[in-house]
């Protein structure tokens, strides 16, 4: 019988929690053996389920437009909230998927859920699932099966637990219900509504990296190519702030002549300080240029290159602009052009 066996599901006693009874069901789904018993003595299987009392659980069908996930699930915490007596936040809750316009949520008490894991660890046992103990009434409907303790129904689609079957005389009103022996339970659905998933199994773990080694490859590649765009990036501005460098020790000697360089910038800014800094900007240099020159002068052109201010004047007013400039002191130099005009160059 072991080696036909595919899954295992428990039932519970809750008072105090230990096994109840057991069934065992092949890869198809029909039952091989039922037993009551309150040891670990089952046959193995791949997947052991652990089916919650029935006592514990409270459903709920919900009636839901066609919705998101999003929404679908803001409007089952809202309708719960309208039926749960007592605070949400003290249950979990799972949905089972819409049929027909309509949704069956499980409520769990939060503590229940950690008397089952306190168990479970103290068990040793490992759980695929931890389903409802109504997933063993399968897809019947007006049916009812002993449960670990009492009774449960699905009455026109809803799931209710009953102590004894005289509450079930109160509610199923002119309904015939089905009453389930233990050799008519079949494995409880793959999408089954779980309150806990355990750990995939090995082989599901190979299957999803055979599925996602290519998506792991390509971000690799993705990764790579980005440090090596950082890396050229990084070497480009280290190769301009070199040559910046360099252009800065090159007009800084052109400016000063004969001066050690050791820092330019700080050099420079020390001899802004000092009110020593010769060259600037073209406006700096047009400024100051200006303030050397009083008269009204008629100039062709002015251009700034290289530090030095050059003027293209009529050669009738060339002669007294020369002499002013010379009589200040200013470094000037003069060149007659082929039309009569006097080119002045001035280092301010």
């Amino acid at each position: 019988m072991a080696q036909n066996v595919s899954r295992v599901v428990l039932r519970l006693s809750h008072e105090p929690i230990k096994v109840y009874d057991w069934f065992a069901f092949d890869a198809e789904g029909e039952q091989i053996a039922h037993q009551l018993t309150s040891n670990q003595h089952w046959p193995s299987a791949a997947q052991l389920d652990l089916a919650i009392p029935a006592q514990w659980l409270t459903a709920h069908r919900l009636a839901l437009p066609k919705v998101n996930e999003k929404q679908r699930q803001q409007l089952i915490t809202q309708a719960l909230e309208d039926r749960v007596l007592g605070r949400l936040d003290d249950y979990q809750w799972q949905a089972g998927p819409v049929e027909n316009g309509h949704c069956t949520v499980w409520l769990l008490e939060i503590s229940k859920l950690a008397q089952l894991k306190t168990w479970a660890n103290e068990q040793g046992l490992h759980f695929t699932r931890w389903i409802t103990e109504f997933a063993l009434l399968g897809e019947q409907n007006d049916c009812m099966l002993a449960a670990s303790s009492g009774l449960m129904a699905r009455l026109g689609g809803e799931c209710v637990w009953l102590a004894d079957e005289s509450e079930l005389l109160a509610l199923r009103g002119e309904r015939v219900l089905q009453a389930l022996n233990f050799n008519q339970v079949v494995a409880p659905s793959k999408t089954a509504v779980s309150f806990y998933h355990g750990k995939t199994p090995a082989v599901s773990l190979h299957m999803s990296w055979q599925d996602w080694r290519w998506a792991v490859y390509l971000l690799g590649v993705c990764i790579a190519l980005v440090l090596l765009s950082m890396m050229l990036q990084w070497r480009t501005l280290a190769q301009r702030e070199s040559a910046l460098r360099q252009e800065i020790r090159q007009t800084f000697a052109s400016l000063y002549p004969g001066m050690p360089i050791v820092d330019p910038m700080l050099q420079w800014q020390s001899l802004q300080k000092k009110g020593e800094v010769r060259g600037g900007d073209a406006l700096d240099l047009l400024y100051r240029s200006a303030a050397q020159m009083a008269g009204d002068y008629n100039a062709h052109s002015i251009s700034v290159k290289n530090g030095k201010v050059s003027l293209i004047v009529p050669a009738a007013q060339g002669a007294a602009l020369l002499s002013q400039l010379q009589a200040q002191g200013a470094q000037v130099q003069s060149t007659n052009l082929p039309d009569g005009r006097l080119n002045v160059e001035l280092q301010p």
